[in-house]
């Protein structure tokens, strides 16, 4: 595949993958085995949880957060042109 602008960088890194089994096995929040990925600081880099009501759940939690971030700012704008 080629791209116009390609990468920048290509690098390996040693990262630590964890899997480990979550929920709590009812219909809501079935057990299932997530994979994270850490950096060998102990910092989360990544994390695939396989619900995929999980992921609409934070898809709609975080369109709210951001509808409420544009809204507010909308609101700051118009009392500092006031």
């Amino acid at each position: 595949m080629v791209r116009a602008d390609g990468p920048k960088s290509v690098r390996v890194i040693s990262v630590i993958e964890v899997k480990a089994k979550r929920g709590l096995g009812i219909e809501k929040d079935p057990v299932r085995v997530v994979t994270q990925y850490w950096d060998m600081n102990g910092n989360l880099l990544a994390e695939r949880d396989p619900d995929p009501q999980l992921l609409s759940d934070q898809v709609i939690w975080e369109s709210k957060r951001l509808q409420n971030i544009i809204e507010n700012h909308s609101k700051n704008q118009k009392l500092q042109q006031d």
